[in-house]
């Protein structure tokens, strides 16, 4: 039974390490007295406190004791420590983690130091708990511990490991950024250098990555991140079965990953990623990258040193492969899908290709056949005759033979030509088949060459297939040929037949041989005798030979020349059983031949089936003059007597029967000089300058588009209008020709009356355009010439034409000014409140002409200018320098001004001496002490200073009309036939001795000025009584009217002059009747009566005879408006 004492101790270290599950047992169980704690029956409170409530925690904690940092921990603490427990149960810290003792010691003496609790998050601490240095990350906090008396006697941890969450979040980064960096790439080698670029910048996960191809006997090693390419460990390629290094070949065949544990003993030292330590295991996967599902890859990813293979990390690296094998495939895809929409593109654009040259192919054959079927339906006659019949035959038979091409070719495309095999006489047709040519080649310049000697047995060939084979690659082989000969050749084999046509034409670039069986392939820019053609002819050829059994194959060189070569087996076991005929035929040239060599025919200037009769030049083929069938019509009837010339039209076409047919056409109307192709035109109009140039579109040497280019860039032809002919139809191909530079653009098939009617309309347009500019220029020189200066702005407000008057005006040279924006010319007019900005844009946007008169400081100027709007969108400017004007105008304004100013004074200072005198001569008049005598001086003073009082108010109302704008009244509702009789009645009192008669009818009621209407009637009597005769009345007459009061004033007398008449209103004007007393006048009187009326908006006039006397009429309104 158990002692009390030992029963005893039990109870207390129940009590001391109390529950705990394993922790707790291994505590009461563990002999503390061996350790620097001692027997737990001597801890401090502090201690066993601290150890109770540290076992019972569901958190992971660990409780250092003691100037050593003991260790004790809970159940949940020793999964942090791995390997290291339960050795470090009792132990000092520094022996259990003597790896990172330096890191944390550092801590523990900041926490005893400040006794503040520390905090750290995802702290990286390189621990040995399962073999190797491993990376682990902690969240802990450091709290110190204290003894009864409040000293720190340790410290208190409480931690939470991390490293899962930590990596999971660096490789879910990783992958995401591999996600987006693939995804933009658009091909499989993009893919390859955007995974090497993510994994190199995630080392720490993926030490190196290798990726490699399979291949025919060979790893290609396509993707490398992590190891130098060459190295031990990456090499750039693996044979398929080698098996000392990376087990490719194994993975492939088996399918699945494979851990590779051994690297070092295989490889050798592989150091990569962030570590010091080698990768001594590496992941291969196997990946499906080729489309079809198979294994074709394997990814080799170098495991971290410094990480454990756990499923994680498997997951991590199976996620990054099925990545990098998705992303692959995606690139893939989108590499064939651009690949088939290219092919797709290709064909189409050979599609196009070929419609277009097959357009050309149809349209000019139906031209031709059309455009004489119409002329002969049009005739009396309604019949086709010699050269018109053989024109349209021989363009139908060019059709046929078109047709039958193409439904050849249609048949072989399709699989369904059938093609029936017989023994033949291969010699004997193929000898048959050149030797039609040789009458073209000769009269081309060329040498023929047939040798074709006989063979051992028959060879079996479709003998009409075979004919199509030999004219195309004859007919071909004369097309390119420019000089030299052109060789047929044929020759046994032992195995079968070779069939070698030679020329020594232009040849053909190394890049287009690749192509040049392609169907609708044409080689482009190649120099040839004609541009027409399907572009089928190779292609069906190739098809023709392989439905044979045989195959084709060229040689060419540019410069030197080409040689195809055809080779066909002997005996008929590779030929289908079906398609094979014992019985041998003759074979005889078939009427295929006949439309090959006429085709031929027509490219050879001068050649009888060509040209129809058309007359042919003398000189070479170089000579513009003498090219090809070059023709100037004699003058037409009457222009030897000095009739206008007729239009001289340049036709350029490389198809003779084209050339002859639209030759004919024109002739009528036109002088025609026909020539082959674009070159020969382009020099012809060069010599001698036509009013018209037609041309086909696709031509040899140089095609019409290049033909009107070279025209236009030419400035001796620039204005010359150009019309193209061509087969291509549709807005497009009108387009194109237009863009060129063309004037017109005619569709094949045409009529005659349609192509004289756009030539003669060319030309029109051409003249009037001609005509248009001459006046443009004659404008120009007269704004060259003009004083103004001149500028043009385009909707822009650039400047695009100046006149010299400009430059000398500005002081701006002309090209420093054209093009530029006129504010930044200009910028102070540039301004949105300156008049220049706000009329200028009124005239460019309003369209609408404008005036202004303004002072321009940065020119010193006064400037008058008018801005007009011009038909392009843009305004003209006329500028012209009044400044002189100006000044002069100021001048005469200071000048007025001063008179103004003058004459106020003087009246001024002669009103207060006349009001004096007249106030001291009435008062003398009234005093009746005076004698008669002096009573009558006394009155003469009187009447001079009031003479001298109305010439002052004379010269005031004078200046004041003269200089202020006119004399100012000021209305009021008046009856005038009051006022002119109040005039009157004082007028008889200075004039006793004279009759003056007066009567009114009618309203005399109106709005005037009653002071200054008195001042007229006064002005008007005055003159009558001074300028008639003594003894004879003056009569003064007011009537009412409708709208006005008109008040006539006559006398008897001398009669005004009637030269004098006109200017009677003038100032300083006086009658010359009685000089004696006009002499006392100084000629205002009516000057001022006229200024009086003009005020009131009324009217003035006089007559005058001997017979009738001298009368003044005045018309006053009787309303202002």
């Amino acid at each position: 039974m158990t002692s009390p004492d030992m029963s005893s101790s039990q109870a207390d270290l129940e009590r001391i390490f109390p529950g705990g599950g394993e922790l707790g047992a291994r505590m009461r169980a563990k002999d503390w007295s061996q350790t620097p704690l001692g027997p737990p029956e001597a801890w401090p409170p502090s201690l066993r406190t601290a150890v109770s409530v540290m076992l019972v925690s569901p958190f992971p904690t660990l409780l250092m004791w003691g100037p050593e940092y003991v260790q004790i921990y809970n159940d949940s603490f020793r999964l942090l420590l791995g390997e290291k427990h339960p050795e470090a149960l009792g132990l000092p810290i520094r022996q259990t983690f003597a790896e990172v003792w330096e890191v944390i010691r550092e801590m523990f003496e900041g926490v005893k130091r400040t006794g503040k609790a520390s905090y750290s998050e995802n702290q990286l601490f390189l621990l040995l708990r399962q073999g190797f240095l491993e990376e682990s990350y902690f969240t802990f906090s450091y709290v110190p511990a204290r003894d009864e008396h409040g000293e720190i006697v340790g410290l208190i941890d409480f931690a939470s490991e991390t490293t899962g969450q930590v990596l999971g979040e660096r490789r879910f980064k990783a992958l995401r950024e591999l996600a987006i960096r693939a995804a933009a790439a658009v091909d499989a080698e993009g893919v390859f250098r955007a995974a090497e670029e993510v994994l190199a910048h995630n080392g720490a996960d993926v030490p190196f990555a290798l990726l490699y191809v399979q291949e025919e006997d060979t790893h290609r090693l396509v993707m490398r991140t992590g190891l130098t390419e060459g190295d031990t460990g990456a090499p750039s390629r693996v044979p398929r079965e080698d098996l000392s290094g990376w087990p490719l070949a194994e993975v492939l065949r088996a399918g699945e990953e494979r851990l590779v544990e051994d690297v070092d003993t295989r490889l050798g030292a592989l150091h990569a990623g962030p570590w010091p330590d080698p990768v001594r295991r590496a992941l291969l996967t196997p990946l499906a990258l080729g489309g079809s599902g198979e294994n074709d890859a394997v990814l080799v990813v170098g495991l971290s040193p410094r990480l454990p293979f756990d499923e994680a990390y498997r997951d991590f690296l199976g996620l990054m492969s099925r990545e990098v094998a998705a992303d692959v495939l995606r690139a893939r895809a989108l590499e064939q899908e651009k690949q088939r929409a290219a092919k797709l593109a290709e064909l189409d654009r050979q599609k196009t290709a070929f419609f277009g040259n097959v357009s050309h192919e149809f349209r000019t054959p139906l031209t031709l056949i059309l455009g004489p079927t119409e002329d002969a339906l049009s005739s009396p006659a309604q019949a086709l005759q010699g050269e018109q019949l053989e024109r349209v035959h021989g363009n139908a038979q060019r059709l046929l033979k078109l047709v039958n091409t193409l439904l050849e070719f249609s048949r072989v495309e399709a699989g369904k030509s059938r093609a029936t095999f017989v023994p033949t006489d291969l010699a004997a047709l193929t000898t048959g088949l050149a030797s039609a040519f040789e009458s073209v080649v000769v009269k081309a310049g060329l040498r023929l060459v047939v040798d074709c000697p006989p063979l051992p047995e028959p060879v079996w060939v479709d003998p009409g297939l075979w004919e199509k084979v030999v004219l195309n690659l004859v007919s071909n082989a004369f097309k390119f040929t420019l000089a030299g000969q052109v060789a047929v050749r044929q020759r046994w084999t032992g195995n079968g037949v070779e069939l070698a046509v030679e020329d020594t034409g232009t040849g053909i670039p190394p890049e287009e041989l690749p192509r040049l069986f392609q169907r609708f392939h044409r080689v482009e820019g190649a120099q040839g005798r004609s541009h027409e053609g399907s572009g089928i002819g190779l292609s069906l050829v190739q098809e023709l030979v392989r439905l044979h059994g045989g195959e084709v194959r060229v040689e060419s060189a540019p410069g030197v020349g080409s040689t195809f070569t055809v080779v066909v087996p002997a005996g008929r076991a590779h030929l289908p059983a079906e398609g094979v005929q014992a019985t041998a035929r003759p074979a005889l040239p078939s009427a295929s031949t006949e439309a090959f060599v006429r085709e031929a025919a027509h490219w050879v200037p001068g050649s009888q089936e060509g040209e129809d009769g058309a007359r042919q030049g003398e000189g070479g083929a170089g000579d513009a003059g003498a090219a090809g069938d070059v023709r100037a019509m004699p003058s037409a009837p009457g222009e030897a007597a000095g009739q206008e010339p007729r239009t001289r039209v340049l036709l350029a076409d490389d198809n003779a029967d084209m050339r002859a047919y639209v030759q004919s056409v024109l002739d009528t109307h036109f002088e025609v000089e026909a020539v082959a192709d674009g070159e020969e035109a382009l020099a012809a109009a060069r010599a001698r300058l036509p009013d018209v140039v037609l041309s086909d579109v696709m031509m040899p040497r140089m095609d019409g588009v290049a033909l009107t280019r070279a025209l236009r860039e030419d400035p001796r032809t620039a204005r010359v209008p150009v019309v193209l002919l061509s087969a291509r139809a549709g807005e497009e191909a009108t387009v194109d020709g237009l863009a060129a530079g063309a004037d017109d653009y005619l569709i094949k098939p045409f009529g005659a009356r349609e192509l004289t009617a756009r030539l003669q309309g060319a030309v029109k347009v051409a003249r009037a355009d001609a005509a248009r500019r001459r006046a443009l220029e004659r404008v120009a020189e007269v704004l060259e010439a003009m004083g103004d200066a001149f500028f043009a702005m385009d909707a822009d407000f650039r400047v695009t034409a100046v006149n010299p008057s400009y430059e000398r005006m500005t002081g701006m040279r002309r090209e420093d000014v054209l093009g530029k924006v006129f504010w930044d010319v200009f910028p102070d007019a540039g301004d949105p409140r300156s008049v220049y900005w706000q009329q200028y844009h009124r005239c460019m946007e309003a369209r609408e002409s404008v005036k202004f008169i303004d002072y321009y400081a940065p020119l010193s100027m006064w400037a008058d200018l008018r801005a007009n709007p011009t038909p392009d969108g843009g305004i003209a400017v006329f500028c012209r320098d009044i400044s002189a004007e100006k000044e002069a105008e100021a001048i005469r304004a200071r000048q007025a001004e001063f008179e103004k100013q003058l004459i106020g004074i003087v009246s001024h200072d002669l009103r207060n001496p006349l009001s004096a005198i007249q106030m001291g001569t009435t008062l003398l008049a009234r005093r009746e002490e005076l004698s008669d005598r002096a009573l009558k001086t006394v009155v003469r003073v009187q009447n001079s200073a009031s003479r001298a009082t109305d010439l002052v108010n004379d010269l005031l109302d004078f200046t004041q009309s003269r200089l202020g704008g006119g004399i100012a009244i000021q209305p009021v509702a008046t009856d005038v036939h009051a006022v002119t009789h109040a005039v009157l009645v004082e007028m008889e009192v200075t004039h006793p001795e004279r009759e003056v008669r007066f009567s009114h009818a009618g309203d005399g009621k109106a709005d005037t000025d009653p002071h200054r209407v008195a001042q007229v009637v006064q002005n008007l009597v005055s003159n009558a009584l001074k300028y008639s005769q003594e003894g004879t009345p003056v009569t003064v007459t007011s009537r009412g009217e409708a709208e006005s009061i008109v008040i006539s004033v006559h006398n008897l007398g001398n009669p005004i002059p009637e030269a004098l008449q006109p200017t009677l209103f003038e100032p300083f004007k006086r009658g010359e009747s009685h000089k004696e007393i006009t002499n006392r006048s100084v000629g205002l009187g009516l000057y001022i009566v006229k200024q009086v009326v003009e005020a009131h908006r009324g009217s003035i006039e006089v007559t005058s005879s001997e017979a009738r006397g001298t009368t003044f009429t005045m018309r006053l309104p009787r309303a202002r408006g």
